[in-house]
């Protein structure tokens, strides 16, 4: 990884520099060195000493938002010139009177390259020594009962694989599961010493008041991770995966400044922003179907320069398409709703895109706000109709719809029918889009949902709303290049058109 640091004393004379970490030095009297070239592209910037605001601007371009740390005792000496320049980088101010532990700690928690996976609940198995009914719901629970008459905790699940885990990158747990208030949960970790097959360098129970919390595992030794669940009471519990990701160790979740929401059931989105120019539009960008967790479209997002507000989903295999309980998807568009008033924005400021899974997310949210436009690529709107063909266009494929349609139970009707009326009503509605315009690219074979277009644009029928399409030939993945350079086209036209009515009303 790559540090910058601005100042007067260059650190790395005097600390020990971790190994892997390239330092740069910028002195602050010394106007030669704020070169953006030399610099790089830092994974983090340290500014430790007062520094001009042309010598900083010299390195905006370097710095990315959420990874430029300034000495708090220094959150005093910058006049108000430089708060736009900070708001853009969202700073953070850290003690830096230790300055070795601040050096240790830098690619720890600012390294280039994010990782998310999960331990799967197929690939789980019952304990033998619980006896309970147990059964599978899906791919998203494996789900047993627990009458236990003992005091104590039993195993009740357990992972045929484990989990590869090096010592300098803390990998961070997060174990979904539901049970029911009669019983109390723990998750057993054990961590086997690499080039051993039995010695067991560390183990631990977390308590259900402890899982509240991701679980961060920072051991010295380097080796493999075994999760157990263990349970007691009785009742029902139901088990999900086990996410792991390394953890930046606060510093955000993925990307250096990543946010996440959580609801009861422990289910989970993620979001980040980045500040861009600070100007309209803010557009928002819905990750697709992605087994591996993490966020996508960082630098086709920032190329556009705007703000903009990157949300990932990581269930179920590759995503639960942003569906979820009430406070899930309450917390997600309060949250959008906050950073557009934090913005200075109105609703109408804001455009939601999407790819594939992506799409659905930016058309579910984007219809509860009046904004500028909604931009879909490869849209898969109508997913009960995507599990209802399923047995006959993709057999033995994409069960995670199943998974959704399963889920879908809020009325007490789980059935394709009524799990597609409740997503399409919003559409069909008033106000429905209302003159948010819809642009989407979509193929015209498409093997998840080829009446995608055909779905929104009748459900727009003498409606305001402006629906702008482009069909490509093939099936869902035949070419998404056309359809991502359609995207990125209609994005920069709809904010050059926004930008200069903007203009002519100033």
């Amino acid at each position: 990884m790559r540090v910058l640091q601005i100042g007067r004393e260059d650190w790395s004379q005097s600390c020990r520099v971790p190994a892997g970490v390239e330092w740069s030095f910028a002195d602050v009297d010394d106007s030669s060195g704020f070169d953006v070239l030399l610099a790089g592209h830092p994974d983090v910037t340290v500014l430790d000493a007062a520094c001009s605001l042309d010598h900083l601007e010299a390195f905006d371009s370097a710095v990315a938002p959420h990874t430029l740390l300034v000495a708090r005792h220094l959150a005093t000496a910058f006049d108000d010139t430089y708060q736009r320049f900070f708001a853009r980088k969202v700073v953070v101010y850290e003690d830096m009177s230790h300055r070795q532990g601040i050096v240790d700690e830098l690619p720890r928690k600012f390294f280039a390259r994010p990782f998310g996976q999960k331990l799967e609940i197929h690939k789980a198995m019952v304990s033998p020594f619980h006896t309970c009914d147990s059964w599978f719901e899906g791919n998203s629970y494996l789900a047993t009962t627990v009458d236990e008459n003992t005091d104590g905790f039993r195993q009740l699940v357990t992972w045929k694989e484990n989990i590869a885990y090096e010592s300098d990158h803390p990998l961070e747990l997060w174990p979904e599961f539901v049970a029911d208030p009669g019983c109390q949960i723990e998750l057993g970790v054990q961590l086997v010493a690499s080039g051993t097959p039995e010695v067991i360098a560390f183990q631990t129970r977390y308590s259900q008041s402890e899982l509240s919390e991701p679980v961060v595992i920072a051991e010295p030794t380097s080796g493999y991770l075994s999760c157990s669940v263990f349970a007691k009471g009785s009742g029902t519990v139901k088990v999900g995966p086990v996410h792991y990701r390394h953890s930046r160790l606060g510093a955000g979740h993925f990307l250096p400044g990543g946010q996440r929401i959580v609801d009861s059931r422990r289910e989970e989105l993620f979001f980040y922003f980045h500040p861009g120019n600070l100007t309209p539009p803010l557009n928002i960008y819905f990750a697709g179907y992605r087994p591996a967790e993490g966020f996508e479209g960082y630098h086709m997002m920032e190329g556009l320069g705007h703000p903009f507000l990157l949300v990932t989903d990581p269930r179920l295999e590759g995503g639960r398409f942003y569906l979820g309980s009430d406070g899930l998807e309450g917390e997600l568009l309060q949250m959008i709703r906050e950073l557009i008033a934090s913005l200075g924005f109105t609703e109408h400021d804001v455009i939601f895109s999407g790819l594939s899974m992506g799409s659905f997310g930016a058309l579910y949210y984007g219809s509860q706000l009046d904004a500028l436009a909604i931009i879909a690529g490869k849209p898969i709107v109508d997913l009960g109709y995507v599990a209802e063909r399923g047995r006959l266009v993709r057999p033995n494929d994409f069960f995670t719809v199943f998974d959704i349609v399963n889920f879908w139970d809020r009325d007490g009707d789980p059935s394709v029918d009524a799990f597609t009326q409740r997503l399409v009503e919003r559409w069909n509605g008033n106000p429905g889009f209302g003159d948010t315009k819809i642009l989407m690219s979509y193929m015209a074979q498409d093997d998840y949902d080829d009446q995608a277009y055909y779905t929104l644009l009748n459900s727009q029928t003498g409606k305001p709303t402006t629906v702008i399409a482009r069909g490509y030939q093939g099936r869902h993945n035949d070419d998404s290049a056309s359809i991502v350079t359609w995207f990125v086209n209609q994005y920069r036209r709809v904010i050059d058109e926004y930008q200069a009515v903007r203009d002519d009303h100033q």
